[in-house]
């Protein structure tokens, strides 16, 4: 029952906060030198632990910012499914940091300029303007939130990302890496087998992978394996693998699978 009423109640909160107040950029750019933060609706699949963990949801490996040291070990925190909280670290009204959590919020401090709930069509279309801005590693930190908001066509913006060819490769390779994560869910891989076959198959898409240099390009060989081996992991390893080159054949192989416009 969690999820229809979280779903309805950002819906709520979000419809009746003020446009009086502003554009989410506006709001960003009055609050000087502060943590701004501001939270919207999250994918169904997307969870997190509200401080340092959040899952994409996709399936293979999850993706952490930090794991939890109890003192004696590394753990994992539960993930719990809920509302996305966007942090910004402001300085002049610019954005210099964004971060991303979801789940089981945290009250914020007294120091943090909390923007409220927001629509989610409203955050998406703000974290597009930072991740298409010139605002270096803003922008590519801009691109995971949009992975997770919900109901934004990330495929498309993302797949815009990786061509665009008056980025830095960083940038572009950020933006293919995630669009990876969406063509390899399509494939139906839950998660990394531990069975040693699924091990050694990966291995040895690695060993290919990592002999990729000016002088020998895999990607033909890794695009194969993508487009036919007869075993899923494999295929999903090979479009984890290309999903680091940001090269064109592979956005092209990512935009098929993921059925997008002219692919």
């Amino acid at each position: 029952m969690f999820r229809p009423i979280a779903a309805l109640v950002l819906a709520t909160l979000a419809s009746s906060a003020g446009v009086a107040q502003g554009t989410i950029a506006e709001r960003v750019r009055a609050a000087g030198t502060r943590t701004v933060a501001f939270t919207t609706s999250a994918r169904p699949e997307v969870c997190g632990d509200g401080i340092d963990v959040v899952s994409d949801g996709l399936g293979g490996e999850m993706r952490f910012y930090n794991e939890y040291y109890d003192g004696t070990t590394w753990t994992r925190r539960p993930c719990v499914h809920g509302a996305l909280r966007v942090m910004l670290r402001v300085v002049d009204g610019i954005p210099s940091r964004v971060r991303v959590t979801a789940g089981s919020l945290p009250v914020l401090a007294d120091t943090v300029v909390d923007l409220g709930v927001v629509r989610a069509a409203d955050a998406g279309d703000y974290l597009w303007t930072l991740a298409r801005g010139d605002l270096g590693r803003v922008s590519e930190q801009a691109l995971l939130p949009l992975l997770l908001v919900d109901s934004v066509p990330r495929w498309d913006i993302l797949a815009s990302a990786a061509r665009d060819t008056t980025r830095m490769l960083r940038y572009r390779r950020r933006a293919s890496d995630l669009l990876a994560r969406g063509a390899a869910s399509t494939l139906g891989v839950a998660g990394w087998s531990d069975d040693p076959a699924a091990v050694q198959r990966r291995a040895v898409v690695d060993a290919l992978a990592a002999r990729r240099n000016r002088d020998s390009d895999t990607v033909p060989d890794l695009l194969e394996i993508a487009r036919a081996n007869r075993h899923p992991d494999a295929r999903a390893a090979a479009i984890h693998r290309l999903g680091q080159t940001a090269d064109p054949r592979a956005i092209d192989l990512f935009a098929t699978l993921l059925r997008l416009p002219g692919s």
